[in-house]
């Protein structure tokens, strides 16, 4: 027995089969036979008006209960029409006929007599079907009716054919039917239970297990694809994942334990006879560095987690020479005590479309990675301007740049550069920074030239804004 998914569809490939049969033999078998009953009679109609004259040839004389010639006339049309002929009165009496023993009345004569035009009738149905077709015939002035009376065994005989033709058609239309459903079902049901077998195999050892993917051009070749995608997906997350871990633990570790051995030099410097102040203030600064280092990456750990999460964007009008003079001068402390010049081009009105804190987290990010990474007493400029009919905000510095096999990855997350593994830093703010910018339909690139230049991107504002 056929059970789950592959009976079913069996079964409707069937059940849909057999009724488009029964409709069609409803619609084809017995309007087949109602027609080739009425061309019939239509047919022995033409006939017997085409053949009077055999009769309109005789003579007066010849129109009297057992005239020969009219009894052979009768014979030539039998012959011609193929049915029996009787020739009646007005008053209903038999002249001559083919089939002298016939006792029947026939009133289609009467009624062709009266209204002078042939009249014609069936009786019976199948096998038993009789036509009678009468026709007004004058001959010498003396109005008869002629009656040609056949049975229809033809059209029987003919829907007998069809109809045991469409019963074998219909057997060989089911059997075939119940071939390719069993063949497409099977091979249906056997693609879902590999696709069943592989969710499973996922569901227990994780995304690590190989999901083989469907070639075929189908909805579940589709789903299996989409399962695989999603698998390549969950794969690439997890270790994402396991990789953000292990670097985040490695960066915690990192000045948890210089603080440890500060805190320990310090506790040390206290408890000694005569306690070295010196030395402990120099303590208490270094782990007030590795204390802010801890809160950064705390900063940007949660920042990550707020992007991954997935949460939303605002979108409105912001002002960018506005918004970058506001962010460089939080950094103007920082740029005196290491004797960098930062100098705001803002000359360029800019306005775009954007979440104003997003925007200005990004500008903050790339003046850190530039006061961070540019030589003391260099030059930082941030420039807002509109290229190519989008506002930008970009921040240039005198640094060594990146080198060429650096630029590719400079945007990925706990990526920092060889030349800049002494600096300060996580390798985080470039690629939040770069998703910030991605949320916001914006792009945060790097320019090329000499230094390090970082430009962000962003949509303009309607031109149908008044302020714009």
């Amino acid at each position: 027995m056929l059970r789950g998914l592959r009976g079913r569809l069996v079964g409707a490939l069937l059940f849909t089969n057999a009724v488009t049969l029964a409709v069609a033999a409803v619609l084809l078998l017995s309007p087949l036979e109602s027609r080739l009953l009425k061309d019939e009679v239509e047919n022995l109609q033409q006939q017997l008006r085409a053949n009077r004259t055999t009769l309109t040839q005789l003579d007066a004389s010849d129109v009297r209960a057992g005239s020969r010639r009219l009894q052979r006339a009768t014979k030539v049309l039998k012959l011609r029409l193929g049915a029996e002929i009787i020739i009646v009165t007005a008053d209903n009496r038999i002249l001559a006929g083919t089939d002298v023993d016939r006792v029947d009345r026939f009133p289609e004569a009467g009624q062709a007599l009266r209204t002078r035009h042939t009249v014609r009738t069936v009786t019976g149905s199948g096998a038993s079907a009789i036509a009678r077709v009468a026709t007004p015939v004058t001959i010498d002035d003396v109005r008869v009716a002629a009656v040609a009376v056949r049975h229809l065994n033809d059209a029987g005989e003919a829907v007998a054919v069809v109809r045991q033709a469409f019963l074998v058609a219909a057997a060989i239309s089911l059997l075939i039917a119940l071939l390719l459903g069993l063949l497409l079902a099977s091979r249906l049901a056997q693609r879902l239970r590999a696709l069943r077998d592989s969710a499973l195999r996922v569901a227990e050892l994780g995304p690590v297990v190989e999901m083989r993917a469907d070639t075929t051009r189908d909805e579940v070749g589709d789903l299996t694809r989409a399962l695989v995608t999603m698998q390549d997906r969950l794969r690439e997350q997890e270790q994402a994942r396991r990789s953000f871990v292990a670097t985040a633990s490695h960066e915690l570790r990192t000045p948890l334990s210089s603080l440890r051995v500060m805190l320990d030099l310090l506790r040390d410097d206290l408890e000694g006879d005569v306690p070295d102040l010196t030395d402990a203030r120099e303590q208490v600064a270094r782990a007030d560095q590795q204390a802010g280092r801890l809160a950064r990456l705390a900063s940007d750990l949660l920042d990550l987690s707020r992007l991954d999460a997935g949460l939303p964007v605002r979108r409105e009008l912001v002002d960018l020479a506005e918004l970058t003079r506001a962010v460089a001068a939080e950094f103007e402390v920082h740029t005196g005590e290491t004797g960098q010049e930062l100098i705001v081009d803002d000359h360029a009105p800019a306005r775009a479309m954007g979440d104003p804190g997003a925007i200005a987290q990004i500008v903050r990010i790339m003046l850190d990675n530039a006061t961070r990474h540019g030589p003391p007493g260099g030059r930082i400029v941030a420039s807002v301007s509109i290229n190519a009919g989008r506002p930008s905000v970009a921040v240039r510095d005198d640094g060594p740049g990146i080198p060429p096999a650096e630029r590719a990855h400079i945007f990925e997350r706990f990526e920092r550069g060889a030349s800049t593994n002494s600096a300060p830093g996580f390798g985080l703010g470039l690629a939040i920074g770069r998703e910030l910018a991605t949320r916001m339909h914006a792009a945060l690139t790097l320019d090329d030239g000499p230094g390090t230049s970082f430009r962000l991107t962003l949509p303009a504002a309607p031109s149908g804004d008044p302020r714009h």
